[in-house]
């Protein structure tokens, strides 16, 4: 029988980054990406404005099936890019800002490369 392989011990410097620094997104005109209509990422891959607003239910099912998942602030400047893992914390925080008008609001887009990857851009309103 051919031996197990020892799991390799990771130092904290060693662990993978699951989500990528704030700013891989850019909006080609400064605007928010609503308004530009478009977004280039970190590898130059151009994404164009294909809806929105959208309703709240067709967000909800975009966070599940959406090949990638960004949060703005209506200014556009800072863009978050949401890791798989943390984006049904991250809708029950928005729809928590649905359901109470002091919190702010927010409007869905959605967004498609040229090679088809849809793209969920969640723009905050405080």
């Amino acid at each position: 029988m051919p031996k197990k392989k020892q799991p390799h011990a990771t130092g904290r410097d060693e662990e993978p980054q699951d989500v990528e620094p704030a700013g891989m997104y850019e909006s080609g005109s400064g605007l928010s990406p609503s308004a530009s209509g478009e977004l280039t990422d970190g590898s130059g891959c151009r994404w164009a404005k294909k809806r929105g607003p959208l309703d709240p239910r067709l967000v909800k099912r975009l966070v599940g099936s959406a090949d990638e998942m960004i949060v703005g602030d209506g200014a556009g400047e800072v863009l978050r890019p949401v890791a798989p893992e943390a984006r049904q914390a991250e809708w029950a925080r928005i729809k928590d800002r649905l359901d109470s008008p002091d919190l702010g609001t927010f409007q869905g887009y959605e967004f498609r490369s040229g090679e088809g990857r849809t793209l969920l851009y969640v723009e905050e309103f405080c």
